[in-house]
């Protein structure tokens, strides 16, 4: 038992190494992980035997960790503000701006967000209910749109001012009123990866 005990501490302090390193550098190298966690190299291949899995582990924690509880607390509050959520969304991620600003983005994006889908359909149903969102809004929407705004807001040349700009730019877009939304056909909610329950009817 603590032989287990300790080897999960080995692969949570890996992990964990690899965040604080996303911080300043995009693409550290194994040993540093190594070194930075307090192991040997060979344990950290023990844990992790190529850097993809190890980076998928780590993101897969990172948003665990810190961006869904955003969600799920937005999920839940008495009045949704959706700019301070998507501030702190964008602003979270912003701290591993070296990361996302030299690997393929999208695909550890859209890896990760797809843990968030459950807790940004309650976001979307409780918006709805206190007439923040608009109602013809889908799970894929809020997704997509966060997904753009990381992309465009997680610059190391950006700053709080910069996204509560933009934010404010994009995000009454999301409110009631304005013009219908063209619906997405099946191969578009297939392209997207889109779950049969998560579908709009129009779909």
């Amino acid at each position: 038992m603590s032989q287990r005990r300790d080897s999960r501490r080995n692969a949570e302090r890996i992990v964990q190494a690899l965040r604080d390193l996303w911080t300043g550098d995009a693409s550290p190298s194994m040993e540093q992980v190594a070194q930075t966690a307090g192991v040997g190299i060979a344990t950290l291949y023990r844990h992790f035997p190529n850097r993809s899995s190890l980076e998928m582990a780590t993101c897969q924690a990172l948003f665990a960790e810190e961006i869904a509880p955003i969600v799920e607390r937005a999920a839940v509050a008495e009045e949704l503000d959706l700019l301070a959520v998507a501030e702190e969304f964008v602003a979270t991620i912003g701290r591993y701006a070296p990361l996302f600003s030299a690997i393929e983005v999208s695909e550890v994006t859209d890896e990760a967000l797809e843990t968030l889908a459950d807790p940004f359909v309650e976001l979307l149903r409780s918006g709805q209910e206190a007439g923040v969102l608009r109602r013809d809004l889908e799970p894929v929407d809020l997704l997509w749109v966060l997904r753009m705004l990381v992309l465009g807001l997680t610059s190391e040349a950006s700053s709080r001012t910069v996204r509560r700009r933009y934010l404010a730019l994009i995000l009454p877009s999301l409110g009631p009123g304005g013009p219908a939304m063209p619906p997405l056909s099946e191969d578009d909610y297939d392209r997207l990866g889109v779950a049969p329950e998560h579908r709009g009817p129009h779909g």
